[in-house]
């Protein structure tokens, strides 16, 4: 590798970053297809999934009582040869059946154009089973074959009155033996008369296979009976802040209002613990320039462009691939989690100055005490990297609504308002040079200073590298938290004993012992927590059937999103749900806690997300049996989940 040490760590780093971008988009075009196949074989085939399928929309009534349901049903002709992956809740329902990581399952929406017409759930047909080996050998995989009807259940509003419209919107990708066509998605037409009185009408022969009791309620495809997510029917979108409930219209000027909220979470992203580890870093590169005004105010402000700069990219990503939603998504590949995390412990390495072996020159360059311009761009685009697990309060409904709205520029916009807030710290700090002085330039205190952070990151490394290996697990361990906690402690611990060795001074004995100290006792702590299992709470893991069971046993249901990946989640859980009060209120009888975990791209928590009108976690939300949401939230407080547990459970 040549080039200079700020190219050297572009290349590095956007390698990684794209090689994830890369499988994000080109997993659905695996689908069955086999390895070897020439570009002759793929010129011979349609291009668009839509093109080997016929879809047919039969209504059972052109009327429909305010309040109640219609029932539609789906017929779709699939052409020989060709098959369409099934339902997500049916991936597992033949014995031995697979699930393939890069399937773009079969699902239906409704995009109500006023607000009248709600998608209740599903009947999904039966899937037949198709061998394929896609790269782990022949297996099975469950999907749809020749002609197939999918019945759904449409809900009517109470308001509803006069004609009301609304598309249903299938979405699917079709292959055969050979290879997967791109994804498409069919709109259908569908069109009601909302009269009083009018009875629901479910005879025909287009509704002989109809099976109530096989319905498959909405949760798994799109919003439960009666659940608000983020997007309020009437469009405006519903922000939580720590019990501070308010709702922004985004149409004319509230964009602006929008936008500050943007703004607002991106400058918390900072606080989150996944950020927090790098702040000093750049103190202390800023503190190394505050003699030179000029040159510390272009090192912010280029470090600042590489915070916005990546926020932009991920905002193309969610704008520009349909199944690329949210920035956190993207740890949901392990090998880009793992391969960060092994970045990361690069870095640390050259920032502790443990490179003292003989190892390649290119590895050399990748140190933090670099301060080019290039060296600061990528750091920038390196701390909002680290951003991308966590989610700060507000910015998780203003990133929901921006990629739910279908459009690039408003994407665009919103990730680059996020990107600014998370920015403008450091520029700030480079601005005013003086507030970083007080760091540490060089010497002795300096170098245990980037021992200390190198340690820091080195946990950071091995919570990246333990939660990508945890993708590739059926049930999550908690073995790598012992690890992130064991260098926290050492990290303190070594500040400790250099702070004697190398000052004579009380005071800053007193105190920097003091903070090693602390830092070690937190950091076992938080292993102990982390990496054990307390029981304090019976979580139930999610799937759609689990959820539908305690629904139609007329229980309260607490849905808890999380993933390895996300520290936000761990402390909200911790502080929160690990109460002894919070937990006994959700250990009682009546009520069900689903653990939704997306540390995986194959979880199917990951369509219920987005039934909440969320692209990012933590989210929590408790909800009646009939669906009715008493609390959602992503920032929430112990008396939050009390009050709506009670709510929930009251008759």
């Amino acid at each position: 590798m040549s080039g200079s040490p700020a190219l050297r760590w572009i290349t590095l780093f956007a390698t990684t970053l794209l090689l994830a971008a890369g499988a994000s988009a080109q997993a659905p075009a695996k689908g069955f297809g086999l390895p070897g196949i020439g570009a002759k074989a793929a010129k011979a085939e349609p291009t668009d999934s839509a093109s080997v399928v016929k879809a047919e929309l039969v209504q059972a009534a052109e009327t429909a009582a305010p309040g109640g349901d219609l029932l539609v049903a789906v017929r779709l002709t699939i052409q020989p040869g060709w098959h369409l992956w099934c339902h997500a809740t049916q991936a597992k329902a033949l014995p031995g059946a697979s699930v393939f990581d890069g399937a773009i399952f079969s699902s239906l929406a409704i995009a109500p154009t006023d607000g009248a017409l709600r998608l209740r759930g599903a009947q999904w047909p039966a899937p037949t089973a198709a061998k394929a080996d896609l790269g782990e050998g022949p297996n099975d995989y469950a999907v749809y074959e020749g002609s197939v009807t999918v019945y759904a259940r449409i809900g009517v509003d109470k308001k509803a009155t006069g004609s009301v419209k609304a598309t249903l919107t299938l979405s699917l990708q079709a292959c055969n033996e050979r290879n997967c066509l791109a994804p498409a998605e069919i709109e259908l037409p569908l069109a009601v008369q909302a009269q009083p009185g009018a009875a629901p009408a479910t005879t025909g022969a287009a509704f002989a296979g109809f099976d109530p009791a096989k319905l498959v309620m909405a949760s798994a495809v799109d919003a439960p009976p009666q659940a608000k997510g983020a997007i309020e029917d009437d469009g405006t979108i519903h922000f939580d802040f720590f019990g501070n409930a308010f709702t922004i219209d985004p149409r004319g000027l509230g964009i602006l209002l929008v936008l500050v909220v943007a703004f607002f979470g991106g400058m918390l992203l900072n606080f989150t613990p996944c950020v927090l580890p790098v702040i000093p870093l750049k103190i202390m590169s800023l503190s190394a320039a505050a003699g030179d005004r000029v040159r510390c105010l272009r090192l912010g402000l280029v470090m600042s462009a590489g915070v916005v700069a990546f926020w932009l990219l991920l905002g193309l990503l969610v704008g520009g691939l349909s199944d690329f939603t949210t920035s956190n998504q993207l740890f949901q590949y392990p090998l880009f989690t793992i391969g960060l995390g092994l970045f990361i412990a690069v870095m640390a390495f050259g920032m502790a100055g443990f490179f003292s072996v003989n190892l390649p020159q290119w590895v050399h360059s990748i140190d933090a005490s670099h301060e080019t311009m290039g060296g600061s761009f990528v750091m920038g685009i390196m701390t909002a990297v680290l951003s991308t697990p966590c989610t700060a309060p507000l910015m998780g409904a203003a990133a929901g609504w921006a990629a739910a709205s279908g459009s690039l520029a408003t994407v665009l916009t919103v990730f680059g308002t996020i990107g600014t807030g998370m920015a403008a710290p450091y520029a700030l700090l480079s601005a005013f040079p003086q507030m970083a002085r007080s760091m540490p330039r060089s010497g002795p205190a300096s170098d245990v200073v980037k021992q200390v952070m190198g340690l820091l990151l080195m946990a950071a490394a091995a919570f990246f590298i333990g939660a990508g290996v945890n993708g590739w697990l059926p049930v999550p361990s908690m073995v790598h938290w012992w690890i992130v906690g064991g260098f926290g402690v050492a990290a303190g611990l070594w500040m400790a004993w250099r702070t004697l060795r190398i000052t004579r001074s009380l005071a800053r004995r007193v105190a920097f012992v003091s903070l090693g100290l602390l830092m070690a006792l937190v950091s076992a702590g938080v292993t102990r927590e982390l990496g054990m299992d307390h029981g304090r709470i019976a979580w139930v893991r999610y799937s759609a059937q689990a959820l539908e069971q305690a629904r139609s046993d007329g229980r309260v249901v607490l849905l808890d999103f999380t993933a390895e990946w996300c520290l936000n989640c761990k402390a909200l859980e911790k502080a929160v749900l690990d109460r002894t009060e919070v937990a006994a209120a959700i250990s009682q009888p009546g009520v069900t806690a689903l653990k939704v975990d997306i540390t995986s791209r194959s979880s199917d928590g990951w369509n219920l997300l987005h039934a909440y009108d969320r692209v990012s976690i933590p989210l929590l939300v408790v909800q009646k049996a009939d669906g009715t949401v008493t609390l959602k939230s992503d920032a929430y407080t112990p008396e939050q989940v009390l009050t709506a547990l009670k709510q929930a459970l009251a008759k």
